[in-house]
């Protein structure tokens, strides 16, 4: 961004405001009516945040795979989800957790006082490379926390960060940048341009990308966007589903040009529009029935991961109004058991997870997704659904464009 003025408190009038009628003033208009946005609808918070969660810990996955962690999703969901006391010495397993205590750190710390500074982004950047190996063969840094005082090279870009000496004075810029009064109007403009210039400072030694997803989930919360409550979106989706577009949009916008740059910001805040619509669908009752619950089930019965009398069960849960159930509705289920044998198979689903109370040791039951039984299934119907791309279940051929340290 050489050709750009400095970052300040003028930027975004003088040099990067977009035309009146653009497509990028119409995705700020759209997106500005869901900073306030309250979930909310005829699914059960109980379905709907079950499927939400696992929706964004599958992101997660994806935020790591940008810079090549070469962890499948299958692999994820036995490793981390279905198997929570297996050993994580796995670099590509820790980096994903740490991606997790990440976002979870920023929810907890965020609002719309925070003022950023070196010391707040430090602490991100040394939870996201904690315990991982530093480059060039692994993912952690040897600088953790630490502005890189060594020059980088990014490999698979023709862009070079600004040499060590100028970075400080680039990132202090920068948090000046983001801590700026802006108009409200203006928010969106100034966390998709701070993606992007953080992008091209590249602070630290390693670690860079996903830093800089979480400094935007962060700005968003500050701005007041409903991401914490629920966390109705995960910015980190916007770019796994295409990597190559990504750095594309990312290296184009290094010109420093007005309508690159303004063609970067369309990118970023379309697909935070698309993220939350995506939510938006999993709270639609009919779309939930119809599109994910009744597939889950039907993909786990084909692969006989339950039986025709789990399935009708589980069906008859998911069909009821309140998305629960209770001993006495099995009769219509399973015939006229007896009471004790209506028990005993509610116990056998809640052994095996798929059933859970309500409310503590109750009797009112709903369905339960994260088990060895129905888990595939959700990740089989999300990703069928384009919620999460298909790619994340395959090995990537190409080299990661990581950072590696400058020999010249």
């Amino acid at each position: 961004m050489n050709q750009v003025p400095s970052l300040g408190s003028g930027v975004l009038v003088e040099f990067f405001e977009p035309a009146w009628g653009s497509p990028l003033v119409t995705a700020i208009i759209e997106l500005e009516k869901l900073r306030v946005k309250e979930l909310g609808g005829p699914v059960p918070p109980y379905i709907f945040f079950q499927l939400k969660d696992i929706f964004h810990i599958f992101e997660s996955l994806g935020s790591a795979r940008i810079e090549g962690n070469q962890t499948t999703l299958s692999e994820f969901v036995e490793s981390v989800i279905l198997s929570p006391s297996k050993d994580k010495s796995d670099d590509g397993l820790r980096e994903i957790k740490n991606i997790e205590k990440a976002i979870a750190f920023i929810e907890a710390n965020i609002d719309k006082n925070t003022i950023f500074n070196r010391a707040l982004i430090s602490q991100v950047h040394q939870i996201l490379v904690e315990g991982l190996s530093p480059p060039p063969s692994g993912e952690g840094s040897r600088y953790s926390g630490v502005l890189r005082p060594v020059n980088v090279s990014i490999s698979g870009s023709s862009h070079t960060p600004p040499d060590q000496i100028k970075v400080p004075e680039y990132f202090d810029a920068l948090m000046d940048f983001v801590n700026d009064d802006a108009i409200s109007q203006n928010h969106l403009l100034v966390t998709a341009i701070a993606h992007h210039r953080m992008a091209w400072i590249h602070p630290f030694d390693n670690g860079n990308g996903r830093l800089i997803r979480m400094f935007t989930y962060a700005m968003l919360i500050k701005q007041g966007f409903q991401v914490k409550s629920g966390r109705i979106l995960n910015p980190t989706a916007i770019f796994c589903i295409d990597r190559d577009r990504y750095y594309e949009k990312l290296a184009l916008a290094d010109s420093g040009q007005k309508d690159k740059v303004l063609d970067w910001c369309l990118y970023v805040l379309d697909g935070l529009r698309q993220e939350i619509e995506k939510i938006d669908r999993l709270l639609d009752l009919s779309y939930m029935t119809a599109n994910i619950l009744i597939p889950v089930l039907e993909y786990a019965l084909e692969r006989e991961h339950i039986t025709k009398r789990e399935y009708l069960i589980l069906l008859a849960v998911v069909k009821s109004p309140t998305m629960s159930i209770k001993s006495a509705d099995l009769e219509d289920v399973i015939g006229n058991e007896s009471s004790v044998q209506r028990s005993r198979i509610i116990k056998k689903l809640k052994d095996k997870k798929m059933l859970f109370a309500l409310k503590g040791n109750g009797r009112v039951y709903t369905i339960g997704f994260a088990n060895n039984y129905l888990l595939r299934g959700v990740m089989y119907v999300l990703e069928r659904n384009g919620f999460i791309p298909a790619s994340l279940n395959k090995k990537e051929d190409k080299k990661k464009p990581r950072s590696f340290f400058d020999k010249s």
